[in-house]
This record gives structure tokens, sequence and C-alpha cells, in this order.
């Protein structure tokens, strides 16, 4: 196992037991490869939703039909970009979050590993996806627009045009920290 996998499985809860999910309720799955880049995916642009056109880690809200939240976020990330979890190894999840603009919602990350890059097809509530290496994205604090106006945020860059942020950079921040990178 590599150094950073020790090392980020330390900070995990584990994967079993499950939780069990419910109202108000997500789930995100952080895809990792053996060489620390996850898959992001960036939302399609729709006026009612609050994260519209953000890059964010695939995934969505607990249904009534799932059994719990690992049952979620399968369902959600086969839906959206058609890979299929129970090829990946789950490693834990990170405690649940809120996000800023909805703090009712408890999103759960679960971390996943892959020894390679799945296929990814994505469906209409995506725009495109990319695999990104962890170590090499740039952070940096920056004003941005939101549903409450523009909010100083931590975040961080792939590129001049791609910035991550919101509760998807406090998830990678959190990842990053666990494996003793500093950002």
């Amino acid at each position: 196992m590599t150094e950073w996998l020790v090392k980020l499985s330390k900070c995990l809860l584990p994967f079993n037991p499950v939780p069990t999910g419910g109202d108000n309720w997500a789930g995100v799955a952080a895809i990792l490869t053996l060489e620390l880049e996850v898959l992001l995916v960036k939302r399609a642009e729709k006026p009612s939703d609050p994260w519209s056109g953000d890059w964010a880690m695939p995934g969505g809200k607990w249904s009534g039909h799932d059994t719990d939240l690992y049952d979620t976020i399968r369902r959600e990330v086969m839906e959206e970009t058609s890979i299929d979890l129970s090829s990946l190894l789950p490693i834990g999840w990170l405690p649940p979050r809120s996000p800023r603009i909805r703090p009712e919602l408890k999103i759960m990350p679960l971390i996943l590993l892959t020894s390679n890059k799945p296929p990814v097809v994505i469906n209409e509530e995506l725009k495109d996806y990319r695999w990104v290496a962890l170590r090499n994205l740039v952070f940096e604090r920056r004003y941005m627009k939101s549903m409450r106006g523009e909010v100083l945020a931590d975040v961080y860059s792939m590129d001049k045009n791609n910035i991550i942020w919101g509760i998807t950079a406090r998830i990678i921040k959190e990842i990053l920290s666990c494996i003793g990178v500093k950002t």
C-alpha cells in the first residue's frame, strides 16, 4: 500500500457500518487512483441548481428507494458517469458536512480506490469530467459568486478557467491534509 493511502486511511471512518442516509442526506464519491488523481465532474448549467456549472465529485441525494448511503452513491455515480462502484475498493468515509447554502443537508464523502481509471460516460446532468492530480492543484483564496453574493472562499485552481470551490474544495483540502500535503 502506498504511503499516502496508509495516512489517508487513518483519517477515515470505516466503510462498515455503512451510514443509513435518509431525508436531507447525500453522498459523494471521491474516486482516487494510485497516482492520487481524483475524478471530478462539471455540473450542467441550470438556473434552478445552486451548484450549476461547478466542479464536484459525482454523487447525489438519498432517495427513499436507497437502502443506505453507499446505495445512494452507487446509484448516482452510475447514473452520472456510468462507473460501477462495485469494481472499486471502498477505503472509508469522511465525516458528514453541510454546504453553506443548505446547512440542513448532510453530505458524506466516500473514498474509493481504483487501480485504473474506469471509462466515464457522463449524462445530461453533467457537462464535463476530468481526472485531476491532487498534488498539482493550486490553493488560493478568492472571491466567488454565490447565491448570497460574493464570498471569500478557499479554492483550488486546475487551470486559469477551472476552479474548485465550496464543499468539493473542503473535501479535497481534508484529503490533502490527511496525507500531509500542506495548502
